[in-house]
């Protein structure tokens, strides 16, 4: 079984990955409320620092072309 493979992910399974993601993090934020809300200003930092990397990679690019070799030589 391979482990690590390229998959282009549908609608429906980005879907589905988002809500599993988004119910499993209610369930740990219920178990771990008093924690969170003692580190709350760390975590929404790390939170902007993660979102602003995304960001600047997908406005600005990071210099790798993500097209699919055309096999020309």
């Amino acid at each position: 079984m391979k482990l690590f493979r390229a998959k282009v992910w549908s609608v429906v399974d980005i879907g589905l990955l988002k809500w599993c993601s988004l119910l499993v993090g209610l369930i740990a934020g219920a178990y771990l409320a008093d924690y969170v809300r003692r580190y709350v200003w760390i975590i929404a930092a790390v939170a902007v620092v993660m979102a602003a990397k995304v960001m600047v990679s997908y406005f600005c690019g990071d210099g790798q072309s993500k097209a699919p070799p055309t096999g020309q030589g």
